[in-house]
């Protein structure tokens, strides 16, 4: 069985459009999970209004008690799926996304022929049909900051030429995997919160000879930019946690420790005309290096 799961935070409509989506034009998607994590906004109600004008078997709503963020949410269904639907395959997709086509297939066929691996799909705007991303994007560590391939090529220039470089990681906006996988290298690490929890996921898997790659064929349509948060206190906080966090799992507490004045400095610069949120993002770099790892 071929799984999708989608996350809902308070987006009960964007997510009603992104499993219409997989229903009408992804045929080898057999079932569909939907995680409201603890929206407490109406969304619970509101996808099962949904379910019960449109009823369907290939459908099913979860509600997680508690809003424990993207890996919480995320492997609350895969939790539930694996006890309860014995899948072969996953496929994690972001809620403010749609497909126009069967973007699930070429995901499939990739994995069929290497199950150790992560695949991902083209983002293109929803706006204006241009990339957001090439798969995923680039990492430079030691400034705590990430790159997306590809963003705002078009389709054509991306077809005459191939990508000069891979992406470091597959955007958690699209990516699939084999369920043994999941048993092999563990779920996604719930202690991030926000932000890098699909980088650090790839990053372990590395460590079991599991590799990522882009399926090009595969294509679906993202609301708005992925590279633009709201830079409230919030996002500077958790993104400014998470990376130094990531940093410190992958190349130790030295090079975190660095990576967090750095980091800090780039904040500041970035905020100057606005010292509070600067210093939600210094005090998230500091954070996430003083935070335990494994």
């Amino acid at each position: 069985m071929n799984v999708a799961l989608i996350l809902n935070y308070k987006a009960a409509t964007e997510t009603i459009s992104c499993a219409e989506s997989l229903l009408d034009h992804c045929p080898t998607i057999d079932h569909i999970v939907i995680v409201d994590n603890d929206s407490q906004d109406g969304s619970d109600r509101a996808l099962q209004q949904w379910l019960d004008e449109k009823p369907s078997a290939k459908v099913t709503l979860l509600c997680n008690p508690e809003n424990n963020g993207y890996a919480g949410g995320n492997n609350y269904g895969l939790r539930w799926a694996m006890e309860n639907l014995h899948p072969e395959y996953f496929w994690v997709v972001n809620n403010d996304t749609y497909v126009d086509s069967d973007a699930f297939s070429p995901l499939l066929e990739a994995l069929k022929r290497d199950d150790r691996q992560f695949v991902g799909s083209l983002v293109l705007s929803a706006d204006t049909g241009r990339l957001e991303c090439y798969g995923g994007g680039k990492l430079y560590p030691i400034l705590g900051k990430a790159r997306l391939l590809g963003k705002n090529q078009s389709i054509d220039a991306l077809q005459q030429q191939v990508p000069q470089h891979d992406p470091d990681y597959i955007m958690g906006c699209s990516l699939a995997f084999s369920a043994a996988l999941t048993k092999e290298i563990g779920l996604m690490d719930e202690s991030y919160f926000m932000y890098f929890e699909e980088v650090d996921w790839q990053y372990r898997a590395r460590r079991f000879g599991v590799s990522i790659k882009v399926i090009p064929e595969s294509r679906l349509f993202h609301y708005g930019s992925l590279s633009l948060g709201n830079r409230s206190a919030f996002y500077h906080y958790y993104r400014n946690r998470a990376a130094t966090r990531f940093n410190k799992r992958f190349y130790g507490p030295v090079f975190a420790l660095v990576s967090a004045f750095l980091l800090s400095a780039v904040t500041t610069i970035k905020e100057f005309r606005n010292p509070a949120l600067a210093w939600s993002g210094i005090k998230g770099a500091f954070k996430g290096v003083a935070m335990s790892v494994k």
